[in-house]
C-alpha cells in the first residue's frame, strides 16, 4: 500500500456534520456528473433480486436450482431462514449506529489514515480532485489476526468488539456454507472453495448515509464490484439505499427484507468460474430525509493463495479469460484504487486469447 505521506486528498468533510449544519445544498467534491448521477430513466424499481432460502439449501432440489439461476443471472440474493439469531443481528446494528452517533472527536480516535483502509472515515480516496461518496465508514480487519489492527476497534460503545466478534464468527459459518452450495451448483465438490481458500480472510466495513439535502447529485457509494469471493451485507430496513446493474445496463434497488442478508458474489469466484459467475457493480444511493446504515463483511481467500480459472471451466467455446494470480497481490491492487466499477478486475484480464502458446497458457493448472 502506498505510504500515507504520499497520498494527497485534499479537504475531505465529515457528511454527518456536514449535515448537522443543515446546508441546503453540498460541497462540490461530492457532486456527480452526468450519468454518474443517480435516478434518471435507467433505474428499474420494479424488479427484485431473487431470495434463496438457505434452510432449504442442504436438501438441494429446487432451491439449489434457484441459488445457481441467481449466481447465473443476478451475481446478488438476498438469503433468509440463514441461521444468525435475529437478536445478534438487531444488537450489531444497534451498536453500530451507536457508534455514528458519538460526538466526531470520539470517532476520530480511529482514525483511516489517507489510503488506508481501516479506521473510521472516507475509504478508496487517492486524490485531491476526485469525487466523493456521501458515506462515513468504520472498516476493520477481523481474520486472520495479523491484519487487526486492535487500536482501531472502538472501545465505545461498550460491547462493541465483543458483539463485532460474535457477528464475524456467525457470518464467516454463513460464508462457508454458502460457498459449499455455490460449488454444488458448479458441479464441484462442496470443499472445493473451502479447501482452496486456506485461512481466508475476513473485513467488516459499516457504513453510514446521513440525509443529503441533493440526494440527486450524490453517491452514497461509488458503482464498484467487490474484490471478495464472497460478500454478506446487513442493511437497515429505513429505505432501499442498495442498487444492482442488472445484465440490461438498469440499476435495481434492492429491497430491504428485516432479519434478510444480501449476498453477492466478488471478483475471486468470477475469476475462479472463468466468468460463468460474474461479480456484479452495485452503488448506493442517499435520501433526503431518512439516514441508513449498513454491516458488510468480505469473505476472501488467503492472501497467499494463488488464484485463476479453474480447469473445469476453461474449454474451446469457453477460452480463458483470465491469467494466474497471487490474491495479496490483487488484494493490494484493489484497496490501492478508486472504486470505478470493475475497472480493478482489468488487473487479471488476458485481453488477447489469440497465438497463445498452450505451454504459455497462464490458466495452466500444472
Amino acid at each position: 500500500m502506498a505510504a500515507a505521506a504520499e497520498v494527497r486528498i485534499g479537504q475531505v468533510d465529515d457528511v454527518q456534520e456536514l449535515h448537522r449544519t443543515g446546508l441546503e445544498t453540498v460541497p462540490d467534491r461530492y457532486i456527480r456528473e452526468g450519468d454518474d448521477r443517480p435516478g434518471g430513466d435507467n433505474v428499474c424499481a420494479l424488479a427484485h433480486i431473487p431470495v434463496i432460502d438457505a434452510g432449504e439449501l442442504p436438501r438441494g432440489g429446487d432451491e439449489l436450482d434457484k441459488l445457481r439461476l441467481a449466481c447465473e443471472e443476478w451475481g446478488f440474493f438476498q438469503v433468509v431462514n440463514h441461521g444468525i439469531e435475529e437478536a445478534l443481528l438487531d444488537e450489531m446494528e444497534k451498536l453500530a449506529r451507536e457508534f455514528f452517533m458519538l460526538p466526531l472527536e470520539e470517532k476520530e480516535k480511529y482514525p483511516m489514515e489517507p489510503g488506508g483502509i481501516q479506521g473510521y472515515g472516507h475509504a478508496f480516496v487517492f486524490s485531491e480532485d476526485q469525487k466523493l461518496d456521501w458515506c462515513n465508514m468504520l472498516a476493520l480487519g477481523v481474520e486472520p489476526a495479523f491484519i487487526r489492527q486492535p487500536k482501531l476497534w472502538p472501545t465505545n460503545p461498550s460491547k462493541f468488539k465483543e458483539t463485532l466478534e460474535s457477528y464475524s464468527v456467525e457470518v464467516r459459518a454463513l460464508c462457508q456454507r454458502l460457498l459449499a452450495h455455490i460449488a454444488e451448483t458448479l458441479g464441484l465438490a462442496p470443499a472445493t472453495f473451502g479447501d482452496m481458500f486456506g485461512e481466508a480472510v475476513q473485513a467488516v466495513r459499516m457504513n453510514f448515509y446521513p440525509p443529503c439535502p441533493r440526494p440527486e447529485l450524490v453517491l452514497g457509494l461509488s458503482a464498484h464490484s467487490d474484490g471478495s469471493a464472497v460478500t454478506v451485507l446487513q442493511q437497515d430496513v429505513s429505505c432501499a439505499g442498495l442498487q444492482v446493474l442488472d445484465k440490461s445496463g438498469a440499476w435495481v434497488p434492492v429491497h430491504p427484507i428485516p432479519h434478510a442478508l444480501v449476498i453477492n458474489l466478488g471478483d475471486s469466484l468470477e475469476v475462479l468460474t472463468n466468468g460463468r459467475y460474474k461479480s456484479v457493480e452495485h452503488r448506493a444511493v442517499t435520501d433526503g430525509e431518512r439516514e441508513r446504515l449498513s454491516v458488510v463483511t468480505f469473505y476472501a481467500p488467503a492472501y497467499d493463495v494463488e488464484l485463476g480459472p479453474l480447469p473445469e471451466f476453461v474449454t474451446d467455446e469457453a477460452p480463458c479469460r483470465y491469467r494466474r494470480f497471487n490474491h495479496g497481490e490483487y488484494s493490494r491492487h484493489y484497496v490501492t484504487s478508486r472504486l470505478e466499477g470493475k475497472k480493478t478486475l482489468d488487473f487479471a484480464k488476458i485481453v488477447d486469447h489469440q497465438g497463445m502458446d498452450p505451454e504459455e497458457d497462464p490458466c495452466s493448472c500444472n
